[in-house]
């Protein structure tokens, strides 16, 4: 009985100090998968001449709420909390609004100011499968060009990054919020409910039609209009829609025009689809918007859009700007799904000697290979060989070297491949270049 009573508040005491909620830790192996795609996102990202930038990760809560930014409907999904003096903060939801705080505060910034962010955000969003409430964005912005050349540039350069980790059946899908405003007017949605609306459409690929039917109603907008508008997204071309629309709708559809034809030159026009349904929930996009779905269109890993006024709004000068996102845990999620990830992907390269009598060459061996620019481990644990080969297999070691006293007579040491179980001897003088070799 006592040992019951033991075990029951050890395991509660444990269970005190488990991750809050939507968090999660990342052990070597899942944190070097996030560097592999992280580091290929920002090379590909630096060829478009982004450059990097970073910012806090606690802003004040009327930065985030603002109109034009998140908006009020924001509160509901931020961590926001008050500090020792009674300020209002909030953990930031996404990289693009803080970004426009640093820009507005900085109208000397030579333009088009093109920036990019990698970094953790976080939204109170109810945790489930692949949804968690602290994760990784990696966002491209330009500020200062209404050129919608812009748009397709933060567009091919996700393409590009999606190219280059191994993704070839992905989809682009784009709209317009000029041109889905412009056709809920012309369907009779008032003016102040255009938001929510768009809001609720937002969550097609979510809960279809009818959930948004249903949550249309749940805000006692879902008249005749609502309905109309749910048809003609549901079912209609750029073509038809065109036919529908005045004014500001109508410079929408040239705008989404516009996209295609550039996203043809720059390569990517078996890529691009128009999509009437594609909303983007947050109130601060203006014109094109976007998102990028991969295995044939179905899994969404990436999104964002045009939003001129949000450097207005927070104080600076009208400047144009458009961005987009990329979801990095649905990207490793994919590629982990998909096998996309080689266990020896980092070229870690074990050295293992073979007794004690080695382990002084061994030492000389590793800090000369590390000299290289190679990535080494040595056995720190004064283990058999058998054991140290065991536990370089469980690390993902590429290469091992086995350093032994009658090898070592030779000027020899034996490079075991870990993938195919070869083994050769190897030349000390010989052994660094032979593994930048392999």
């Amino acid at each position: 009985m006592q040992g019951i009573k033991s075990r029951l508040v050890k395991n509660y005491a444990m269970s005190d100090y488990q991750t809050v909620r939507g968090m999660r830790d990342f052990l070597p192996e899942e944190m070097e998968k996030r560097t592999y795609v992280i580091s290929v996102v920002k090379t590909v990202f630096q060829k478009y001449g982004f450059r990097e930038m970073g910012t806090p990760a606690v802003e004040s809560m009327k930065l985030l709420s603002s109109k034009g930014g998140g908006g009020e409907e924001i509160k509901k999904e931020v961590y926001c909390f008050k500090d020792q003096g009674g300020r209002e903060l909030g953990l930031r939801f996404d990289l693009t609004v803080p970004t426009a705080r640093v820009v507005a505060g900085k109208p000397d910034l030579p333009k088009p100011f093109k920036r990019f962010m990698v970094g953790r955000v976080w939204r109170y969003d109810r945790p489930g499968a692949g949804r968690y409430r602290e994760f990784w964005q990696a966002d491209v912005d330009v500020f200062g060009s209404k050129s919608v050349l812009a748009d397709a540039e933060c567009v091919a350069v996700v393409c590009e990054t999606l190219d280059a980790l191994g993704f070839k059946d992905y989809k682009v899908f784009v709209n317009n919020r000029k041109l889905l405003e412009g056709l809920a007017l012309s369907c009779g949605i008032k003016n102040e409910d255009v938001s929510s609306v768009f809001r609720s459409i937002d969550k097609m690929d979510k809960i279809g039609k009818e959930g948004i039917a249903e949550e249309l109603e749940s805000k006692g907008i879902y008249d005749k209009s609502a309905k109309t508008l749910l048809k003609l997204i549901s079912e209609e071309s750029l073509s038809k829609i065109e036919s529908k629309v005045k004014d500001t709708g109508k410079e929408g559809v040239e705008e989404v025009k516009s996209f295609l034809e550039y996203m043809a030159l720059l390569g990517f026009k078996d890529k691009v689809e128009f999509q009437a349904s594609l909303a983007r929930g947050l109130d601060y996009y203006t014109g094109n918007v976007f998102e990028i779905a991969v295995s044939g269109g179905k899994l969404s890993v990436s999104g964002g859009g045009r939003y001129d006024q949000l450097v207005k709004n927070y104080g600076g000068p009208a400047l144009p700007a458009v961005g987009i996102s990329i979801g990095i845990e649905r990207i490793i999620q994919l590629m982990e799904e998909q096998n996309m990830f080689s266990k020896t992907c980092r070229g870690l390269i074990y050295v293992a000697p073979v007794n004690s009598d080695a382990r002084s060459k061994a030492l000389e061996i590793v800090q000369k290979l590390r000299a290289d620019g190679l990535i080494v481990e040595i056995d720190l644990m004064d283990r058999k060989l058998g054991k140290q080969f065991a536990y370089a297999d469980s690390v993902g070691a590429s290469k091992v070297v086995v350093v032994g006293p009658k090898d070592l007579e030779k000027g020899e040491v034996t490079l075991r491949d870990m993938e195919t179980g070869k083994e050769e001897q190897v030349k000390l003088e010989k052994l660094a270049k032979k593994l930048e070799v392999a």
